[in-house]
């Protein structure tokens, strides 16, 4: 006698697989970068700024890293003397005015953020004033100019994304006036 197997047997798996197969290919494709294993990303969002702060025509100098002074003070050990002796050194670089600068002191910072699955802030959340404060202390500078500033997005699939905010400008600091002799008023006896 042959086994006889029932319709709804085969048709059940079937069922299934026409119901779960289009749900997790919308799930997969829905993924950042497109699948599971992927990497991907994009920049967005450029933005152009003429200063982080108001100069207001107040005379500044560009600050530019000195790779010269940087190897000078490596070869001779400076830092480490300075260190020995209590003091410390300021970082190597040059001054540059406005009226001479013809580009290639440009400094970059970055902030980021990362969300786990997409969707839990894992880091601090991203702070765009940190990423410019980063060049400008690194040179011992006091503001920037001439900023660009983007948002970069990094997709890792299903662990997460990755946020960077990112600026590109010049550290500029700015000139201390010459301090000028203070004139000692005379002053009146008053009478009664």
């Amino acid at each position: 006698m042959k086994s006889f197997t029932h319709p709804t047997r085969i048709a059940t798996p079937l069922i299934r697989f026409a119901t779960l197969g289009p749900l997790l290919a919308l799930f997969l494709n829905c993924l950042p970068g497109g699948g599971p294993f992927l990497k991907g990303g994009y920049i967005n969002g450029l933005q152009i700024t003429p200063a982080a702060t108001r100069i207001a025509g107040a005379p500044y100098d560009i600050v530019c890293h000195d790779a010269q002074e940087a190897d000078r003070r490596k070869k001779e050990k400076l830092e480490e003397k300075a260190a020995r002796e209590g003091r410390v050194l300021g970082p190597p670089v040059k001054y540059v005015s406005p009226e001479t600068y013809s580009g290639g002191c440009e400094q970059t910072g970055s902030h980021s953020v990362f969300f786990l699955f997409n969707l839990f802030p894992i880091t601090p959340r991203m702070r765009p004033e940190y990423a410019m404060a980063l060049p400008v202390q690194r040179l011992g500078g006091d503001t920037m100019v001439n900023i660009r500033s983007w948002h970069e997005v990094h997709l890792y699939s299903l662990l997460g994304r990755v946020s960077v905010f990112k600026v590109r400008g010049d550290v500029v600091r700015f000139r201390i006036p010459k301090a000028e002799p203070v004139k000692k008023k005379n002053k009146r006896k008053r009478r009664r």
